[in-house]
């Protein structure tokens, strides 16, 4: 799966040229802005190992993005993003004691678009992009009466790849897509996949 949407987001950013066409009522080129909500889904092995041992796990949250791009004509376009994936979460307890955890996630976005329009209005899309995401994790524990609390964040830069279909009518755009985040801190990864609808305004 992973292999496949890569390969067809490479694709659409490659061959888009070759098959260059326009719809009536749909912008060659300009700006565009938009905003988004789906779900997310994080894929970890810290997380995974906790609900193997029996601790109760949420592995999805609601995500949400805004975003803004320029669409340099109908196969070719740059996009800014900020995306918020929510919150994960853990949680145990025998008897009197009790922990939990809770991760949250979000950053921002900037990726190469390639589209391949398909027929009034509507096309598919690929994208290749990077985001700089932080990363705050809190957690607290009651141990024999006695609470715990303590806070830690992180950051990075690592890569980012989506596929989905688009319709623009009369300026107005509509998007459905799925994008996978591989990030990376201190070894270990961190796999978010987001599922979203959109809509948009092409200026």
């Amino acid at each position: 799966m992973k292999r496949l949407i890569v390969t067809a987001a490479l694709a659409t950013l490659v061959a888009s040229p070759a098959f260059a066409q326009s719809y009536p009522g749909v912008p060659d080129e300009g700006f565009y802005l938009g905003a988004g909500i789906g779900q997310s889904k994080l894929d970890n092995d810290t997380l995974d190992w906790l609900g193997s041992i029996g601790a109760n796990t949420d592995d999805k949250d609601t995500a949400y993005k805004v975003f803004a791009g320029y669409q340099f004509n109908p196969n070719f376009a740059v996009e800014a993003s900020y995306l918020d994936f929510g919150d994960y979460t853990a949680s145990a307890s025998d008897g009197a004691d009790s922990a939990n955890i809770k991760l949250g996630v979000d950053g921002f976005g900037f990726a190469l678009v390639g589209k391949l329009p398909i027929d009034g209005g509507f096309s598919v899309f690929g994208k290749l992009g990077l985001i700089a995401w932080d990363a705050s994790l809190s957690g607290t524990a009651t141990i024999d009466g006695v609470t715990y609390r303590d806070t830690a964040g992180d950051s990075g830069t690592d890569p980012f790849y989506g596929a989905g279909v688009e319709y623009v009518i009369d300026q107005i755009m509509v998007r459905a897509e799925f994008e996978r985040y591989d990030l990376s801190d201190s070894g270990e990864d961190f796999t978010i996949d987001m599922i979203s609808a959109s809509v948009g305004y092409r200026f």
